[in-house]
Parts: C-alpha cells; sequence; structure tokens
C-alpha cells in the first residue's frame, strides 16, 4: 500500500471511530441499548430488524462499530507493516486494536446480559480509548517527519507528570459523565451552574450527589487545563510549537466542553446538547493524549 492510500486509510479509520462514539452516545441518549433484544450478532434474532426507532438506531451501531473494527485493523496492519521497527507505530497499532476488540466485546456483553452502570460507563471509557488510539496513529502518519522539527528541546519532567495527571484526571471525569447518564442523573441538578438557584452546596444524596461531583469535577479539570495551557504558554510557546498548538485546542475544548455541559441541563438533555457534549470530550480527551504523547519527545541528537 502507498503512503496516499494509508493516509486516506488513515483519515477513514478516524472518521468511523468517531461516529462509533457519537453513535453510542445516542444509543444511551434514547435509551436503545436494548432495541435489539439480549440477540447478538443478530437484532431480534434478525439480520434485519424489523423498523422501530429503537431497534434501528441499536442496529445502526452495531454496524458502524462493526465497520470501524474492520478499518481500524486494516489501518494499524497496514501502518505497523510500513513503519516496521517503529516502536511507536507498533503500540499504537496494538493500543488502537486491543481497546476497540475490548469495547466490542463489552457492548455484545451489555446486551446478552445487563450490566450494571458502572460497567456500562466502561463502555464509553474504553470506546474513548480506541478513538484515541486511532487519532494518535493517524496524526503520527500524516505528519511523521514534520513533527519532529516541531520538537527543539525536550520539557522537563514536572511538566510531563503533571500532562499525564491532567489525562488521567480528564478520563476520570469521562467516565463520572457516562455514569452519570446511565444513572439518569444528568438533570438531577434542575439548574446551573449551581445545582439548585441560590443553593452554593445541595444536599449530597442520591442522583445529586452524581451529578454534583461530576461538576466539581468538570470544574476541576478546567481549572488543570488552564494551568497547563499557561504553562505551556511561558515555556515552550517558541521551542514547543507541537505542545503549545495542542495546548490551546484542549483549552478551547474545555471551555466549550463546560458550556455544552450547561445546555444540556439548561435544555433537558436535548439530543443535539447531548451528542455535542460527547463529541467536545472526545476531541478534548484525543488532544490532551497527543500533547502527553509529545511530552515524551526529544529534539534529534545533534540539533
Amino acid at each position: 500500500m502507498s503512503n496516499k492510500w494509508l493516509k486516506v486509510l488513515a483519515y477513514v479509520a478516524t472518521i468511523v471511530m468517531f461516529m462509533v462514539m457519537i453513535a453510542g452516545s445516542l444509543v444511551t441518549k434514547t435509551e436503545s441499548g436494548m432495541g435489539c433484544g439480549n440477540s447478538w450478532p443478530l437484532c431480534n434474532g434478525k439480520w434485519v430488524p424489523e423498523y422501530t426507532i429503537s431497534s434501528m438506531i441499536e442496529y445502526m451501531h452495531r454496524m458502524i462499530t462493526g465497520v470501524a473494527g474492520i478499518v481500524v485493523l486494516l489501518f494499524s496492519v497496514f501502518a505497523w507493516w510500513k513503519n516496521r521497527g517503529n516502536k511507536e507505530v507498533r503500540n499504537l497499532a496494538l493500543f488502537g486494536m486491543f481497546f476497540i476488540m475490548v469495547e466490542s466485546a463489552l457492548g455484545a456483553a451489555a446486551v446478552i446480559k445487563p450490566q450494571s452502570s458502572p460497567v456500562l460507563a466502561l463502555h464509553f471509557g474504553f470506546s474513548l480509548l480506541a478513538f484515541t488510539g486511532v487519532l494518535l496513529l493517524t496524526i503520527y502518519i500524516l505528519m511523521q517527519n514534520r513533527a519532529q522539527a516541531l520538537i527543539k528541546t525536550a520539557v522537563s519532567n514536572a511538566y510531563r507528570y503533571y500532562a499525564w495527571f491532567v489525562a488521567l484526571f480528564a478520563y476520570g471525569v469521562v467516565y463520572l459523565g457516562a455514569y452519570v447518564r446511565h444513572t439518569g442523573a444528568s438533570v438531577a441538578c434542575p439548574s446551573w451552574p449551581l445545582c439548585q438557584e441560590g443553593v452554593l452546596i445541595p444536599e449530597l444524596e442520591g442522583l445529586v450527589a452524581v451529578q454534583f461531583v461530576h461538576r466539581l469535577g468538570a470544574l476541576a479539570l478546567f481549572v488543570l487545563i488552564s494551568v497547563l495551557f499557561v504553562w505551556t504558554f511561558k515555556r515552550y510557546r517558541q521551542t514547543r510549537r507541537d505542545l503549545y498548538v495542542a495546548s490551546i485546542i484542549v483549552w478551547v475544548l474545555i471551555v466549550a466542553q463546560v458550556i455544552s455541559g450547561g445546555f444540556v441541563v439548561l435544555k433537558q438533555l436535548h439530543l443535539y446538547a447531548t451528542l455535542t457534549h460527547s463529541a467536545i470530550i472526545t476531541c478534548l480527551f484525543g488532544t490532551l493524549c497527543y500533547l502527553c504523547v509529545q511530552t515524551l519527545k526529544k529534539p534529534r541528537a545533534g540539533r
């Protein structure tokens, strides 16, 4: 396969994986997870299900996930083959393939045997990791040597550890957000930004506690990412343009994520608001992980 077609496949793999994320959020939002009953991979025992909204949404999600699995496998294998001996490509390829298999297996298990909310929340988290692996591999294939030219200095250990901590914290917030959706706690706090009008800290019981903790986590993530952006701006604006640009994108996305979270509440779980919220966090986490991977890199010897 030529480099041109490998790049085309990279774009396709990333787009399809992004569609998997949105389709999964649509299934959760519309409560269509059991639209095909307890049968898998068939839908209510049929290859072509009867037309109902829930069955078509669930069946579409399965179809997209199946196509994504094939495309990601092809992309990962060809990328690995074209870059034999490159440990970064190998690791990213294995990472993406592993988590899309885990995500698919967990999705099938959720259909065959109903799972608890904490386990269902993992489904979105594993999908996000699969998307991130594909995204990072795509960026590498598209950029390759051009990205190395942006690296003029190594980062400090403190900056590297902090960036990775922010990414891990972000994943925790994402998981908590998925847990909020699966427990039906999305509008447990009816107002925004406060949980209840005129009340700074509500009574932390039941679904209100779940929603409130998620909001606190989102607020903390905003602060952490803001610190990361300022740190990058002051220390690496000139010498690490890769990190600088990524930090700008991440900061813009966290602002958009906070605002979209407010719309989810104020619009009472409107479909577009919910899907936008999921789309933004997907892009945010992927970009944040790119920044983390870049902190591991150093200039070529002799520069």
